[in-house]
């Protein structure tokens, strides 16, 4: 990206397009801000849509029940959101979470033109202005745990993702964003971890599990062209008051 100016990049994660208990009016203002706003990119780290197949006997009934759209209709919007953004420019990369990959013959990676495309996790080199930057996005770490939201993160970063200036993880539902220094080259290094939250406001997940944050559920990070600097948002309409205040 050849710019002076920082840009802001938006992890989204968790949507699940086609739920009955999604909140569709955040997934068009979120498309309204990328696609009128300038230096603003987006970058999916799975389960954009539900995708309740049902061929499929593994899945809960009541998922399939709570899809407003068929499963196949999800998909074809699914292609034609990433798509669209990819002819705009505004879509840097897409991981396919649990969920797109429960049709697993849908051809994915044939519909999406011009888009970095991977299952489950990807790591990204980046080059904004004079700075190159590194992403590890991973839609579902087998590092968890229910006290640390940033354990899956931390660990990805120890055993995977050493040189990782960002590490990204998403799936629980639990949006989270820390600032952790780990060594390189002999000296402590600010590295930014962020777990995703979700658009779906599932009633049996808050009853059995946590209640999720849908009004802080899709980060940002704002990335500087001329010195390596990093500034974390859990909400991604703040980061773009901060860039507008950068200038």
């Amino acid at each position: 990206m050849k710019t002076y100016n920082p840009i802001v990049i938006i992890f989204s994660s968790d949507i699940h397009f086609g739920s009955i208990y999604t909140d569709y009016t955040k997934i068009i203002n979120l498309w309204k801000d990328i696609v009128n706003r300038n230096r603003l990119y987006l970058i999916v780290v799975g389960d954009f849509i539900d995708n309740f197949d049902l061929l499929s006997i593994k899945h809960l009934q009541a998922g399939i029940n709570s899809q407003l759209i068929t499963p196949q209709l999800q998909r074809d919007i699914f292609v034609q959101y990433i798509q669209t953004l990819a002819d705009l420019n505004k879509i840097i990369a897409c991981v396919l979470g649990n969920h797109e990959v429960y049709s697993k013959k849908y051809p994915y990676y044939s519909f999406l033109k011009n888009v970095p495309v991977s299952s489950n996790r990807m790591l990204l080199k980046i080059n904004v202005g004079s700075e190159s930057y590194k992403i590890a996005l991973i839609h579902q770490s087998k590092f968890n745990s229910s006290i640390n939201p940033a354990y899956s993160n931390l660990m990805e970063l120890m055993n995977n993702y050493p040189d990782a200036d960002v590490v990204v993880t998403s799936h629980t539902h639990n949006p989270m964003i820390t600032i952790y220094p780990y060594p390189s080259e002999g000296l402590l290094k600010e590295r930014i971890l962020i777990k995703t939250g979700t658009l779906k406001k599932d009633p049996y997940q808050i009853s059995n599990f946590n209640e999720p944050n849908t009004d802080h559920a899709i980060p940002a990070v704002v990335f500087s062209p001329l010195k390596r600097k990093l500034i974390p948002f859990l909400d991604y309409e703040d980061a773009i008051k901060f860039m507008i205040s950068w200038g």
